[in-house]
């Protein structure tokens, strides 16, 4: 799915969104890539100490090597295509095949599952440019592990700050770094929302003031794109809330409140969101409206119009039948009288005169 988070520009073409790749019956925890899946790139992260190192581009192993010396690491793997790294990764960690399954089939619902030593957290992550991808999260003592569909995310202002020396970022704790990461996954939806936002107001605008568009075209797409929000969103914050209840030694109690802020962040997006869906359908009522209260208009002066015409035609045909005046005088009054024209005229004048009076006072016109 595709959202168009740039008001005034083309919105891209519908993402469809797919089923699952694996075939019917293959076995639990079958690892199979997409054919169309970027390639692998791993960087890592570790911490501790108030000291940071940041690498990119490593290996499997380089990265792994790495626990060994630094309290925390994060690891991040760009691009699904590499099926051995992956799993080499998830062995290390002790990461259970159907999670890896899980990784890899991107068409998850946003959801947290936990085991003894750590909890699987599945989001969706948009980007700058309107689209999404499925983020999967692992963390536990020591370790953070996050895999996405391609390069470019969310994280950057997280790496910043460690970069920067965030004192919390550099104390080595997983559970903070799991926040800080989900946290900036949520607040990347917030531009997108406030785009849409903008576009269900022009679009308003343009109907009340009248302006020509296919209003209603743009409206449903908006809609969809809500609704796709809306279940995404919603599950996140359930997924939140498993987080929130969890008791494991490696999930601090000082660290909750902030997985509480998050919560409430996605509250937040999901009232927004609910609030400005069921405008995006007023307003489709309210230009159904308007458009029918147009068409009245028209077929009302079109009915006015014939109404006016409907007796001058009557007196038109009448004095147009073909009666001798000759043979009886009343034969086709007037015909002889040498005013017989301008007096039929000015008697349908002053018929059509009465008719817009008497319209006018009944308040048809």
């Amino acid at each position: 799915m595709r959202l168009a988070s740039i008001p005034g520009k083309k919105r891209r073409a519908r993402r469809k969104e797919k089923a699952r790749r694996l075939a019917v019956g293959a076995p639990p925890g079958t690892l199979e890539a997409d054919p169309q899946a970027a390639p692998t790139v791993i960087s890592v992260v570790a911490v501790g100490g108030g000291e940071s190192l940041r690498q990119t581009g490593v290996t499997v192993a380089a990265a792994l090597a790495l626990r060994e010396a630094w309290p925390l690491v994060w690891i991040d793997c760009s691009g699904l295509a590499d099926i051995e790294a992956i799993r080499a990764i998830g062995a290390a960690f002790g990461l259970h095949p159907l999670a890896l399954e899980d990784v890899l089939d991107t068409a998850q619902r946003p959801k947290c599952e936990v085991q003894a030593d750590h909890a699987f957290v599945v989001m969706r992550m948009l980007d700058r440019e309107g689209g999404s991808e499925q983020l999967s999260l692992f963390f536990g003592e020591g370790f953070v592990l996050t895999f996405q569909e391609r390069r470019g995310d969310s994280f950057e202002p997280v790496r910043q700050r460690i970069a920067k020396g965030a004192p919390r970022l550099l104390a080595g704790h997983a559970d903070y770094l799991a926040y800080a990461l989900i946290d900036a996954v949520i607040d990347a939806y917030f531009p997108v929302v406030d785009a849409q936002i903008a576009r269900i107001e022009q679009l308003e605008d343009d109907i009340l003031a009248g302006v020509d568009g296919d209003q209603v075209h743009d409206l449903h797409g908006l809609r969809r794109e809500l609704l796709g929000l809306k279940r995404w969103l919603r599950p996140t914050r359930d997924a939140l809330g498993v987080i929130l209840r969890l008791d494991r030694p490696w999930l601090r109690a000082e660290t909750r409140v902030y997985f509480t802020d998050v919560q409430d962040h996605a509250d937040q997006l999901i009232d927004t969101n609910e609030t400005y869906r069921d405008t995006a359908s007023g307003l489709i009522d309210l230009h159904m409206t308007l458009s029918a209260a147009k068409t009245s208009e028209v077929i009302n002066l079109l009915t006015i119009i014939s109404t006016i015409f409907i007796p001058l035609g009557f007196l038109a045909g009448l004095w147009g039948m073909n009666f001798n005046p000759e043979i009886s005088e009343w034969n086709m009054p007037l015909t002889q009288h040498p005013y017989g024209y301008p007096i039929a005229l000015a008697f349908m004048v002053a018929l059509a005169l009465g008719l817009l009076v008497y319209f006018r006072k009944r308040r048809w016109i």
